[in-house]
Order: C-alpha cells, then sequence, then structure tokens
C-alpha cells in the first residue's frame, strides 16, 4: 500500500510570481487556511512564495496550486481565475493580470 510509505508531512515551495505586495497575503493566507490537508504555511512577498507544510495524504502541490489559482493568485504557473482577479484588492489586479505593477506600495 502506497499510501503507507507517504511522510505524515511535507513541505512545498509554491511560486507566487504575479504577487505584488502585502495587500495580496491575506487572500493567500485565507485559500491556504482553508485548504485541507494544509498545515502551516508562510508567505514571502519579498521572494513572491508560499512555502507550505502540507499532509500528502490529503493534498498535493498541484492540489494547492489550483486552490490559489481558483482564488485569484498564479501559484506554479497556473493561471489565476479571471473572475477571482476581480475580488482581489485593486492595487493587485493589474499585477495579477500580468499587466503594469499596480501596486505604488511595494512595502516589503
Amino acid at each position: 500500500n502506497q499510501k503507507q510509505d507517504m511522510p505524515k508531512e511535507a513541505t512545498t515551495i509554491i511560486n507566487l510570481n504575479k504577487l505584488c505586495c502585502q495587500s495580496a497575503v491575506p487572500v493567500v493566507e485565507k485559500i491556504l487556511a482553508y485548504e485541507k490537508g494544509v498545515k502551516t504555511f508562510e508567505v514571502s512577498v519579498e521572494n513572491k512564495t508560499a512555502t507550505v507544510i502540507y499532509k500528502p495524504k490529503s493534498t498535493s502541490p498541484e492540489t494547492i496550486a489550483k486552490a490559489l489559482a481558483k482564488g485569484g493568485i498564479e501559484a506554479n504557473g497556473i493561471e489565476a481565475d479571471k473572475k477571482a482577479i476581480e475580488k482581489l484588492p485593486a492595487c493587485c489586479r493589474d499585477t495579477a493580470k500580468g499587466l503594469s505593477t499596480g501596486c505604488s506600495h511595494s512595502e516589503k
């Protein structure tokens, strides 16, 4: 049985290439908090990544990335849902759409 060989938890780094500023972090955190199998996570605006500790039995990096994309955040190259992008903070929408960065307050 393959499931018994799986580690209890694993770590993955999700690339959030179009994460523009601190304003989008609560969106990412909310998606990850409700994603089944995700134990803990840390979002880095500076590195444009989310380091996620998850249960391999319950989820996978691809599933996590798809959940983020569905929520309007491009993850691991999976394009963000266009309707969800419209719900992002105003300054983050253009960045999420791949246009110029709309963030004038790119604090680190």
